[in-house]
């Protein structure tokens, strides 16, 4: 077959908010949302370099007061300038959107979608940015309905306005959210002092949550999601609440899974070079012969079964070079193992990164992902079936032991049975209960011999006497 020549169109014709539309149907729920706000500003963090204990993200719930109109937000200490924005953050669907085209160990990515949908849908009235960088501050959001970003009220007077005092900036912005500098947690003071800039993303009037904010159940959500586990580990993650440090102004953790009694350590195998595709029985590279490093998958496991309180961290995660790609439920899977319900973990394995979607949930169906989930599911059985077979021989050895406690405590009630009969027999005379001398029978032929017994049964306890 011949060259194929062509002549590309000079443009790319693309149905603007259509396209928009669809890249954020994932995103129409807060437990979905707020996440992708508390990532970004992670990721903000990790770009910097920052040190750990200046990593502190802010989550802000204000309920409805008088004229005041309900609202969620999320603060961070690194801040933005008018070329990040329009560079950056105002481009949808830009796969080099979180690292700037920057591979960073701890960078969890995306495609700058999910952080915007979030803004663009689930308020009623707008969403909007207030962030300063180099002395310099911008005011960027988006009314409820529309996907069109804009500076507040313009670029005149929203874009590029001159900050002298970043601490006199970040009060005006904590004002919309009810809460003064002094309100914030201790550690969140210590950022503060040595910040030199800072972004606050809030909607206002958020969907479906009414005038009062069900707090505690939005944070329940926000912990179970997989989306924030890597940025609860990389941020101090705090809540205020109407102006109130929310449990006392402490990080939000991850519940805590304890492991299986002798089961404390991770297990970790090394992804094969080439696995095979179940639905068509194929071998499938997973370094794309060479081009990327083999992966590893981390196997934990849980003290109890993870299928109802734990369900949302039942699963295996994926991560790849841009970080965190999706993930797949254990129970998904189909392993026949009661012991399939404590097993959790990660798969890190670079050639997965072409296979991420939009929401960064399940990965798109491709030979890789179908033979890689396929491998996984072995893994999970053949780690289940170790623990199977460990029950096995400790049961094994406890009906052992059982049975040798039954037999030896018969061999005492035997013992016991016929010390008893023998001293009927024989009493307890000077001998001690010691049977007599066997006695001389006399000789000759007997003319009658009669043989009358204690029992009309003989067996094992049971003693034959003649009389």
């Amino acid at each position: 077959m011949g060259k194929f020549n062509y002549t590309p169109d000079a443009d790319l014709k693309v149905h603007q908010e259509g396209a928009i539309k669809l890249l954020c149907q994932a995103f129409r729920s807060h437990e979905n949302g707020l996440p992708e706000w508390c990532k970004n500003s992670s990721d903000a963090y990790v770009r910097e370099d920052a040190p750990q204990e200046r990593r502190a993200v802010l989550i802000f719930f204000t309920n409805a007061k008088g004229t005041k109109t309900a609202s969620i937000a999320c603060l961070d200490f690194v801040g933005m300038t008018s070329e990040h924005i329009e560079s950056r953050f105002r481009h949808w669907a830009d796969p080099d959107a979180a690292g700037a085209g920057l591979t960073i160990a701890d960078l969890q990515g995306g495609h700058g979608n999910g952080g915007k949908c979030y803004m663009t849908q689930m308020f009623e009235d707008h969403s909007y940015i207030h962030t300063v960088r180099n002395g310099r501050g911008n005011l960027y959001g988006v009314q409820s309905g529309s996907f069109r970003f804009g500076y507040i009220p313009s670029p005149e007077k929203g874009k590029d306005f001159p900050v002298k005092d970043i601490r006199k900036e970040l009060e005006k912005a904590l004002a919309h959210v009810d809460t003064k500098l002094e309100d914030l947690p201790g550690f969140v003071q210590e950022c503060i002092e040595k910040a030199e800039g800072f972004s606050l993303v809030s909607g206002v009037d958020p969907k479906d949550l009414g005038n009062r904010i069900p707090v505690a159940e939005m944070i329940e959500n926000i912990l179970n999601h997989q989306q924030m586990i890597r940025t609860l580990e990389l941020c101090k993650v705090s809540v205020v609440v109407d102006g109130r440090k929310y449990n006392q102004g402490r990080p939000l953790a991850l519940p805590e899974i304890p492991p299986m009694d002798g089961a404390t350590e991770p297990r970790i195998v090394v992804v094969p070079e080439n696995l095979s595709d179940p639905k068509f029985d194929r071998d499938v590279s997973t370094t794309r012969n060479g081009k990327f490093k083999q992966g590893t998958l981390v196997l934990r496991t849980s003290d109890r079964s993870m299928r109802w309180q734990r369900k949302y961290r039942h699963s295996i995660a994926y991560r790849s070079v841009s970080g965190y790609v999706g993930a797949v439920a254990v129970p998904a899977l189909g392993v026949l193992s009661s012991y399939a319900d404590r097993i959790y973990g990660e798969c890190l394995l670079e050639s997965l990164e072409d296979f991420k979607t939009n929401e960064r949930r399940s990965l798109a169906d491709s030979p890789l992902t179908r033979a890689v989930e396929g491998w996984i599911r072995s893994q999970i059985e053949a780690y289940a079936k170790e623990f199977e077979l460990r029950d096995k021989r400790k049961i094994d050895q406890e009906e052992k032991n059982a049975l040798a406690k039954m037999n030896e405590a018969l061999d005492k009630w035997k013992n016991k049975f016929l010390e008893s009969m023998l001293d009927a027999l024989w009493g307890e005379g000077k001998d001690g209960g010691q049977p007599p001398p066997p006695m001389t029978l006399q000789s000759g032929k007997p003319h009658r011999l009669e043989l009358s017994l204690s029992h009309n049964r003989a067996g094992v306890g049971i003693c034959v006497r003649s009389s």
